[in-house]
């Protein structure tokens, strides 16, 4: 009789979905344990329509928890604090050690904070300025519903402050414009620490991003690093001071603290190292995805639509692994399209340096055409997203 062995899912990231629904058909050779801090998990691309007030928040989580149950896997809510790929186990934080066979890691990635902003960020305060990370998603959303929950029974000119100019912090810019829009008195900052929105981008996709930011009041602070803060203001590297009343972090991603010891092989920005079939360079009996691992061959930006896409694959070679037989290499798409949300139910999509929808398309096709694409392209972003958590 062939002995049972034990799989360990670190995280309920988006490529551990399609793996966990995949389990319910492996209890014949494998036992399956999810470790997660929470029971519930976001999807990211709906939390700027969460911001905008297009969603509940209830409608982008998906109980991670309940889904494991109805696929006979065993739910542990702990968070990991290392990893022995040595004799095989994984710590807790409450102490407990859990032995595997084998593992996958898809615990995401934390905001790249300046040393001096972390106090902040975990107190959620400096002064009466309200900080929060853009991740996780229940810190997110607790503290700005108490932010507005207190403007709109005091309403008074306030700064809202959105720090990091990648495609998310311009979604959350956007969304939190909107959200706001009937509060004259309430500014929307977006700070960016370079002469323009998405430098790596055409310099066309860049400017259509920037005509949304001024369709809807968002003001550019262009090269603008936030080094550390003080009550009431975010404070660069020269010292200037920047009034805010509301500080959102949606800076570039940083790897959880806890791989530096692992023994896992990194890459230079302490990401996991992993083969295109997703198993680590160093330790073949652990597999990591999304934005907590890096495919050496197969360089993407940390995109939730990547990590979406690793999860078949992923589910895919951990039963290979488990089965003993070899894994299939994954190659991912050069460039993934993106939709990105406007502020109200209008978005754009981009793709290959092209981008269409709203500001992006007006020359070419008027301000009527071009934004009745817009809601389109937000309509077909709606039903993608719904169906996306619908299947979980």
């Amino acid at each position: 009789m062939t002995s049972r062995r034990r799989l360990v899912l670190l995280g309920g990231g988006h490529s551990h979905l399609p793996v966990i629904v995949a389990a319910h058909g492996w209890h014949d050779r494998v036992d399956v344990t999810l470790v997660s801090p929470d029971a519930q998990t976001a999807y990211s691309g709906m939390v700027p329509g969460v911001i905008a007030g297009h969603y509940r928040a209830q409608e982008c989580l998906i109980d991670i928890e309940r889904l494991a149950g109805r696929s006979g896997v065993r739910f542990v809510q702990a968070a990991a604090v290392g990893l022995d790929p040595v004799q095989q186990t994984i710590q807790l934080g409450d102490g407990a050690v859990l032995p595997y066979d084998v593992a996958s890691i898809d615990v995401g990635a934390t905001p790249h904070l300046a040393p001096a902003l972390a106090d902040a960020v975990d107190t959620g305060h400096c002064g009466s300025m309200t900080v929060a990370p853009c991740k996780p998603f229940p810190m997110l959303i607790d503290r700005l519903d108490h932010f507005i929950a207190e403007h709109d029974a005091r309403p008074r000119p306030v700064d809202l402050c959105v720090v990091g100019a990648g495609l998310a912090g311009i979604e959350v810019s956007l969304a939190l414009a909107f959200r706001m829009r009937r509060h004259a008195e309430a500014r929307v900052n977006l700070l960016c620490g370079d002469e323009r929105l998405m430098p790596a981008a055409p310099r066309r996709v860049g400017a259509a991003l920037e005509r949304a930011c001024a369709d809807r009041g968002v003001t550019l602070l262009r090269d603008t690093r936030i080094e550390s803060v003080e009550p009431g203001a975010l404070v660069t590297g020269n010292g200037r001071r920047i009034p805010a009343d509301l500080a959102l972090f949606a800076t570039g991603a940083t790897a959880p603290a806890w791989l530096q010891g692992s023994g896992l092989a990194l890459d230079p920005r302490g990401f996991i190292a992993v083969e295109p079939t997703l198993a680590s360079v160093s330790h073949p009996s652990v597999f990591a995805a999304g934005d907590c691992a890096s495919v050496l061959q197969h360089p993407r930006p940390k995109a939730g639509v990547h990590a979406v896409r690793q999860g078949p694959p992923l589910a895919g070679n951990l039963y290979r692994c488990i089965a003993g037989e070899a894994p299939v290499p994954f190659i991912p798409q050069r460039e993934a399209l993106a939709l990105a949300a406007l502020g109200p139910r209008s978005a754009i999509a981009i793709r290959n340096g092209i981008a269409i929808g709203g500001p992006a398309s007006r020359d070419y096709l008027g301000t009527a055409l071009a934004d009745a694409l817009a809601r389109r392209l937000w309509r077909w972003k709606d039903r993608i997203d719904r169906a996306f958590v619908g299947r979980f």
